[in-house]
């Protein structure tokens, strides 16, 4: 069946009360979800809170005239879902309340409403870790990760971290204890170190990557039976997605072809430069600061970490693409399941050109969702 934003499309809440998520019922929805990563010069994947701002319009006053206020209450958990073809629930953001606020409009007497929900990646960044001792047993950047994991879990047990690959750690962290540490700092230097990837999922599942998991989905092969291809060739193809624009952009203020890398505790440099970049692209030196145990046995050294920063050195940069959701049939196409940490193939065609056809790695989700049109922004980053 063709679909119908009004029946095939939830939004709902978890009532503790019944043990169970409970629809919130409107007239009308319009709803905005912002999640991924963020990258800061061109290297490191910064994780940020996800967002999901929902606006509904209701002929009823009870959430507003009732004495205890509405049902659904700040720090509740939030999910919105669709319908796929196949009648099956599945969620495109889910997360926690975090505010609500009312408007009576006197021109349509509807009730206008806002609801403002996170995924816990707000829990795992505002998290004060009282001590974090770093033994020399176990500090790679895998066992760090679930270390702290593990530590926010005993401040709110909601949030739970698994690794999306298989792979092992290239760093190990220096022995350490920080002392009152905002857990998002210390993510921020584990991250750095071995150049990982840490989100939020659709599921509200918090995932991380290590360097080598980033790698594996780098060397994606493309495939014409791939699960989804986002295409100015149109087709009516659910794996087949037609774009509405992409961005490719060529900026060599983008890259760093010679990598000078600092020890912040020895003052100690190394510095890498990729000479085909240099004289290709013009020379462009990136100074980094990063913190890990140099001599650690089976620790990538900074000379390594270097050796990665300025392999990555290409101004090329396949940054997004903008799709439509819903296909011409009217079916839910498989860009609403794709997420974060996944690979997308785009491909461009142009008569009397070659094709361009590129396997890049999802780094953000941003859905636009009205009554009249359903769009996906894409975020693409191959990581270094």
């Amino acid at each position: 069946m063709p679909f119908d934003i009004r029946t095939d499309l939830r939004v709902q809440y978890f009532d503790p009360g019944t043990v169970s998520y409970v629809s919130i019922e409107a007239d009308t929805f319009e709803v905005n979800i912002e999640r991924g990563i963020d990258v800061e010069q061109n290297v490191f994947a910064r994780p940020k809170v996800g967002i999901c701002e929902v606006k509904l319009s209701k002929k009823s006053l009870y959430d507003l005239l009732n004495a205890t206020g509405p049902a659904y209450k700040s720090n509740y958990l939030f999910r919105v879902q669709y319908k796929n073809a196949g009648g099956s629930w599945l969620s495109i953001f889910e997360g926690i309340i975090q505010n609500f606020e009312m408007q009576y409009n006197s021109d349509s007497k509807r009730l206008d409403i806002t609801i403002t929900a996170n995924d816990l990646m707000k829990v795992g960044l505002n998290t004060n870790i009282a001590s974090f001792p770093i033994n020399a047993g176990s500090r790679s950047y895998k066992n760090v990760m679930s270390q702290l994991a593990t530590a926010i879990n005993g401040v709110d047990s909601r949030f739970v971290m698994t690794q999306a690959g298989s792979t092992g750690a290239s760093t190990f962290q220096r022995i350490d204890n920080p002392i009152d540490t905002n857990s998002g700092d210390l993510f921020a230097r584990f991250m750095d170190a071995e150049l990982g990837w840490l989100w939020v999922d659709k599921n509200n599942n918090i995932k991380y990557m290590t360097r080598a998991d980033v790698t594996a989905l780098q060397g994606t092969a493309w495939d014409s039976l791939f699960t989804t291809t986002v295409s100015n060739v149109h087709s009516t193809a659910a794996t087949h997605v037609c774009m509405d624009y992409m961005n490719l952009s060529y900026k060599s203020d983008d890259i760093a072809n010679i990598v000078r890398v600092v020890n912040p505790m020895t003052g100690t440099k190394a510095t890498v430069t990729n000479s085909t970049s240099v004289t290709n692209f013009g020379r462009q030196l990136g100074e980094f600061e990063v913190d890990f145990d140099n001599a650690a046995s089976g620790g990538t050294n900074y000379n390594a970490w270097a050796t990665e920063v300025s392999n990555a050195a290409t101004p090329r940069r396949l940054s997004g693409v903008s799709v439509p959701v819903i296909l011409d049939s009217g079916e839910v196409s498989a860009i609403a399941a794709s997420d974060i940490g996944t690979v997308l193939q785009v491909e461009f065609a142009s008569t009397g050109f070659t094709t361009m056809q590129e396997v890049t790695i999802i780094s953000g989700m941003n859905h636009n969702i009205t009554a009249d049109h359903w769009e996906c922004n894409v975020s693409l980053w191959e990581g270094v």
